[in-house]
């Protein structure tokens, strides 16, 4: 058996110390129903950085050559535009939801109501959430899986900013919460993707709080399905919080308590974090040479090179 008695799960569960040669190997993903590829950026509660990692995700993917769309589908509190610095933008999801179920959603309706961000000499697609959380109920599954066909001929990737869940039987709410029968419904379509998305990739902050609103949220993927395998990763990662053993504490403190290994270390940059957040840029276009932005690009690589085949992947090699 493991040291743990089961086999850790992420990208590194291989170097795990076993002693037992007839162990099953370790859950895979199930395959996304998605023409497309999605990779959907999820957290717990307490703003742990997951729309900075997905926008900066997406803008590193563009730079690699990638057709990206970035999504906005957080139906709770939606601010990938605000972080763009973006203030007038199109209608966005709702009008390409309503568009793709009538099967109108032509690729010059798409680009009107999608935002062109220029990255480098690429192109970035960016389409805008709901103007209001209360608008939630417009985001179905169905619609989404609608839209996805629909684009597909244009789009390589989509990169996806998901809402926190609001009901979990233990301490993942969000204090808005007001009707939890209503609230479920929103839930639903939140499993539904973590399930479907072709990649998951789980934010955590780095101090004990984040540590343990992490693991609150891990248990929550293990009882929507234990099939899931995030990339997980430690957003704004300093020592001043947990020591200078901070690194290998929440190594094991993640192995030990969720069976999961960290997969990146973002570091911590307050400075350009707070310029590029003024700027409305991608830490890619304020400072190449980042070491944030550099552990964010090595992320992108990984996740476009396990998704990629043939030609793809001789090009990202």
């Amino acid at each position: 058996m493991t040291i743990l008695g089961t086999k850790p799960r992420g990208r590194r569960a291989h170097l795990a110390v076993v002693s037992d040669s007839n162990l099953e190997p370790v859950n895979q993903r199930s395959s996304s129903v998605f023409p497309i590829n999605v990779i959907s950026c999820w957290g717990p509660a307490g703003s742990p950085g997951k729309s900075t990692l997905a926008s900066n995700l997406a803008c590193e993917m563009a730079l690699l050559g990638q057709r990206v769309l970035l999504l906005d589908l957080d139906t709770l509190s939606p601010a990938l535009s605000i972080s763009l610095g973006l203030v007038d933008t199109p209608a966005g999801l709702s009008a390409c939801l309503r568009l793709a179920e009538q099967s109108r959603l032509t690729v010059e309706e798409y680009e009107r109501l999608t935002v062109s961000i220029q990255i480098g000499r690429n192109e970035l697609r960016f389409m805008p959430g709901l103007n209001s959380p209360t608008r939630w109920a417009e985001v179905t599954f169905e619609r989404l899986a609608k839209l996805f066909e629909s684009i597909q001929a244009e789009v390589d990737h989509i990169v996806i900013d998901l809402p926190q869940a609001t009901q979990f039987r233990t301490t993942l709410n969000h204090p808005s919460v007001m009707n939890q029968a209503i609230d479920l419904g929103r839930d639903a379509l939140l499993v539904s993707l973590l399930r479907q998305s072709s990649k998951l990739v789980m934010v955590s902050g780095c101090d004990p709080v984040a540590a343990h609103r992490f693991l609150v949220a891990q248990e929550y993927l293990d009882e929507v399905a234990s099939s899931l395998n995030p990339y997980t990763v430690i957003n704004r990662f300093r020592t001043s919080a947990l020591g200078s053993k901070a690194r290998a504490e929440l190594e094991e403190t993640y192995l030990s308590l969720a069976r999961v290994r960290i997969d990146a270390f973002i570091p911590d940059e307050p400075e350009n974090l707070d310029r590029a957040l003024l700027n409305g840029l991608p830490l890619a276009l304020l400072k190449r040479s980042s070491p944030a932005r550099q552990a964010i690009s090595d992320l992108a690589r990984q996740l476009l090179l396990d998704s990629a085949s043939g030609d793809a992947l001789a090009k990202l090699s």
